[in-house]
This record gives structure tokens, sequence and C-alpha cells, in this order.
């Protein structure tokens, strides 16, 4: 979701990402926020400039709808894109956004439960900008938006607390905040951010995120600390040896990834190891807080 483009000199920066793809992709920053096992945190975020969009069906509290009314004054004109100075970076940043639902053969009504937020400006500063996509599962995917202005794991906390049951229902979080010529990227889950790097005359497709999933065995060790059973359908089922720990690349997944669950029981079957919400996986290890990377922009990253 987005297109940055540049009509003045954003500057030369010396690093840039270590692996790039045409296919796959990479990233270059610091990871921050790494934890052992479920905690809470307090965080602040939101204000009345911020943009809010509902993908999904009209499944709305009327305080949901209270605060999605509140925020639509700033939606895309009908071209599809808009457009925003950053002043500190000398360039144009333009941002669109879409959303389509997967293809369910066995359920063709399932709900499209991707959702985002646009805050242009974030704060007070024009120089400050956040985006954020969010890939809701579960019953009760919407009711991140009552948090969305919150950090991660305020939203999370606020889940936890709300009228809603978030047992089984949560969402992964991708977020961006552009801040002048620098991007900070927030992952918890399986979405993920890319941005266009231009390599001679090639585009190439740079991971900014990395996913946190089982395939990563830091992830796998530190839900197993925690309690987690780790096993794909089959190994569950009994088709397949339970003791085998290693399921090659994510690249190689057969549509049977390894998931979470508990050690006498059949749930709650993630296949991510953090998320927003998600109250019994985060019993197992299954946590809030994000991975954040940076990175600066240069004249050679058109869109991302």
């Amino acid at each position: 979701m987005g297109c940055l483009q540049s009509k003045g000199c954003i500057g030369s920066v010396s690093s840039s990402p270590t692996q790039e793809h045409k296919v796959k992709g990479s990233l270059e920053g610091a990871k921050v926020g790494s934890v052992d096992c479920p905690a809470s945190a307090d965080g602040a975020g939101g204000g009345d400039g911020d943009q809010l969009h509902e993908l999904g069906n009209d499944r709305l509290s009327d305080v949901l709808i209270n605060q999605f009314s509140r925020v639509s004054s700033q939606f895309l004109p009908s071209d599809g894109s808009k457009t925003v100075m950053v002043p500190l970076g000398n360039y144009e940043l333009r941002y669109s956004f879409l959303s389509q639902r997967g293809f369910y053969p066995e359920a063709l009504d399932k709900p499209n439960q991707d959702n985002f937020c646009i805050h242009t400006p974030f704060g007070t500063s024009f120089d400050d900008h956040f985006f954020g996509v969010f890939d809701g599962h579960g019953e009760f995917e919407l009711s991140v938006h009552k948090a969305i202005h919150a950090a991660f794991l305020t939203t999370n906390s606020q889940l936890h607390s709300d009228i809603l049951d978030d047992s089984m229902s949560g969402t992964t979080a991708i977020t961006i905040l552009i801040r002048g010529r620098t991007i900070y990227v927030a992952n918890a889950g399986d979405s993920r951010a890319i941005i266009a790097e231009k390599r001679e005359k090639d585009i190439l497709a740079v991971d900014l995120s990395v996913d946190q999933t089982p395939f990563r065995s830091d992830e796998l060790e530190r839900v197993k600390h925690c309690g987690a059973k780790v096993l794909t359908l089959d190994q569950l089922e009994g088709l397949k040896d339970p003791d085998v720990q290693c399921w090659g690349k994510e690249e190689d997944d057969d549509g049977d990834p390894p998931r979470l669950w508990v050690q006498n029981g059949m749930y709650p079957g993630t296949a991510f190891t953090r998320s927003i919400g998600d109250s019994i996986a985060e019993s197992i290890g299954v946590i809030a807080s994000p991975e954040i990377y940076s990175l600066n922009l240069t004249p050679n990253h058109p869109f991302l």
C-alpha cells in the first residue's frame, strides 16, 4: 500500500539493504523489542487528523462507527491517490491503497478482514506520516479499530479488556512511520512491507520486514520456551512424524505450515508467532511486541 515519489533531492545515504531480489527481498535496520514471553505495556498515539478506512463488512459497533465517521473527511479523492509534501526531505509523498479479498472456494461470502490506517501528518509535524496495514482473523477481527490510534502493545491491552472476545481473534500489523528522509517499519506477524529500489537498469523488490512465523528458528525456540506445541496439521493428526521440528523455508510451504497449539488441545493453530489480540495464543508466546527497522530514503527508492 502506498507510493513514494520524489520531485526533489532526497540526498545520498551510504547504507542500503544487504539482500535483494526480483522475487525475494531484504531489509536493513535495527531490530528492537524482542522479548521471551508475553508481556503488556502502554503506549500513546493518534489524533483527530487520522484517516481510518474499513475494507471488510459493516459489522461495527456504535463506538467504532462514531470513531470511523470522525476521520472520514480525509478519504482519498476520486483519482485514487493523494500527495503531501515532506519539507525536511524535500520530496512529495504520494500514497494510494488497495485491498482484495483472497479466494476461498468453501467460503465465497467470507468478508475481507484487511484494514488500514493513514495519519497524514502524524502529530503536529508535516515531516511525519504514519501508515498501517492490519490483516485480521477470527470472528471479531474488526475490534482492532477501537485502539488503532495507540501503539501495538496498548492496542493489544485494550483488546484484552474489550467487551468483545479476542480469545481466538486478532490481527497481524505492519506499520510505517515516515519522518523526513527516514522510514521506520514496525511489524507484528506475517504481513510484510516492501520497497522498490533502483539498481542500475533494474528495480528490485526489497523486504522491509521479516515475517514472524515458526519457520524462523529464533521465533520457534521463543514460543516453545513459552509452552507452545509447534506442529503442522498433518503432524497434529498423526499423519506425519511430530518429532520433526524442521519444516524447511517459508518458500517451501506446501499449504500446511507449522502452527502453534496448546499442549493438550487443537487450538489456537496460528501460523504466526506475533499478533495483536489472540489472548489464548498469547499464553503460549504469541506476543504483540513489534520488530522495528529503519531505512534512510534515497532517490533510488521510487515507491514502497
